[in-house]
């Protein structure tokens, strides 16, 4: 999801800069962002947390998974939580050669269902926060297991106790993937065989969704035991829902990730990092008489024309060893396999939410970068170092890659996705 991937049709391949941005603008993901979310309150978080909840064939699961891919986050899972607690709680119950017998805890639950109580479940969650406070986390509330969650009760006194564990751990958003009974129904009906249920899965593996009846009514427990918690982030606006009810999930990781990413959930942050790839410095002469810092890829390694992989390997180490410019790093891939098409593969899948055809460098910078490349002393100087056109790609860790055009589609696209799957 969220990837540039190429691909052959009648021996010719199609313009990647085409693809991309046909793909984008069919994009009918409906996504609402209440309007107390703001960056302001975000940044000011301590402890910047996401809530987020969705009912079976919601996506979840696979969302967290590439949302820990992307920014690096923890989550913070309640129903594993649940089931690796429970051992303690229960003395002997449910364990097996000292660990977790999740069969034997199910069965208790069943047995015994007053025994998991929201606060205690919070209580877990703040508990396993705070072991790292600085770091962004990811809640996955609810429970998949039909055994674990089977009382929409537990879920009635959600405002009040929501807002006392926010006094500890204070949440910035809530985002809710739902999908409409209608939606769910169609692919449920084009639906051969049912997978497992998707989201967090406590040890052992739990699936209770048997067939497209019990599908159906697990989701209607879902939405309905939801709506206390929903209506809790919904009255203070901070509540995000996303229509997962479009099959396909790159439309709704694009979504997603520009959620993500505008508001600077990330663990991975590289100071608005650029990088501009060259091949005449002709073309770029005014920045280098702004002192930016020039990498000629030739210089950096033995051999030049080796594996173009291990070349952009050289590059991310040595921009890490540099550390975080000023401004940006150009790349002049002259003499070397980059600047060699034919060296060229497929491009690689990875984490790239957009592509701009033409941009300049100025829109991509922040004020402090700006700042180093305007001479205060000579405002009427203009900004000749901004009258370059690029090809730029972004990666939601604050990555921005641009091209000069003497770089053709394939070759951007290439050397733009295979950096950006190696810069975790």
């Amino acid at each position: 999801m969220g990837c540039i991937q190429s691909s052959e049709e009648d021996g010719k391949r199609p313009s990647p800069r085409k693809s991309l941005k046909s793909r984008a603008s069919r994009i009918s993901v409906a996504i609402k962002i209440g309007s107390g979310i703001r960056k302001s309150r975000v940044h000011s978080t301590s402890k910047k947390l996401v809530c987020i909840f969705g009912g079976p064939k919601s996506g979840k699961g696979e969302v967290i998974e590439e949302l820990v891919e992307s920014f690096g986050v923890k989550v913070v899972c309640a129903e594993s939580l649940i089931v690796n607690s429970l051992s303690k709680k229960l003395g002997n119950i449910g364990k097996s050669d000292g660990k977790p017998d999740t069969a034997s805890l199910l069965t208790h639950l069943r047995n015994n269902p007053g025994t998991i109580s929201l606060d205690w479940v919070l209580d877990l969650i703040k508990t396993e926060i705070l072991k790292h406070p600085d770091s962004v986390h990811v809640i996955d509330l609810l429970p998949n297991s039909k055994a674990i969650f089977r009382d929409q009760s537990l879920f009635t006194n959600a405002a009040e106790l929501l807002q006392k564990f926010e006094e500890a751990c204070p949440i910035a958003f809530a985002m809710h993937l739902y999908i409409d009974k209608e939606n769910l129904n169609r692919q449920l009906g084009t639906a051969k065989q049912l997978s497992a249920p998707e989201g967090c899965t406590a040890p052992g593996g739990i699936s209770d969704e048997a067939d497209v009846e019990v599908t159906k009514k697990r989701h209607a427990f879902f939405e309905e035991a939801l709506i206390p918690v929903r209506n809790y982030f919904k009255d203070s606006d901070r509540l995000i829902e996303v229509d997962v009810s479009s099959i396909s999930k790159e439309k709704i990781w694009f979504k997603i990730v520009r959620v993500f990413a505008s508001f600077n959930m990330s663990e991975r942050r590289n100071n608005n990092l650029i990088v501009i790839f060259i091949k005449d410095r002709a073309t770029v002469e005014a920045l280098i008489e702004c002192q930016i810092r020039l990498i000629r890829v030739a210089d950096i390694v033995d051999e030049p024309e080796a594996d173009f992989n291990l070349l952009l390997e050289c590059l991310i180490y040595q921009i890490g060893e540099l550390g975080s410019p000023d401004v940006c790093y150009l790349v002049d891939v002259t003499g070397s396999s980059l600047n060699n098409p034919e060296a060229l593969t497929e491009p690689t899948k990875c984490l790239i939410y957009e592509l701009k055809e033409r941009t300049t460098l100025s829109s991509q910078l922040n004020k402090y970068q700006t700042s180093q490349l305007e001479d205060p002393e000579n405002k009427e100087a203009g900004k000749s170092w901004d009258s370059n056109e690029y090809i730029g790609y972004k990666a939601p860790n604050n990555l921005t890659l641009l091209f000069t055009p003497d770089f053709d589609d394939h070759s951007a696209e290439v050397i733009a996705t295979t950096y950006c799957s190696m810069e975790k």
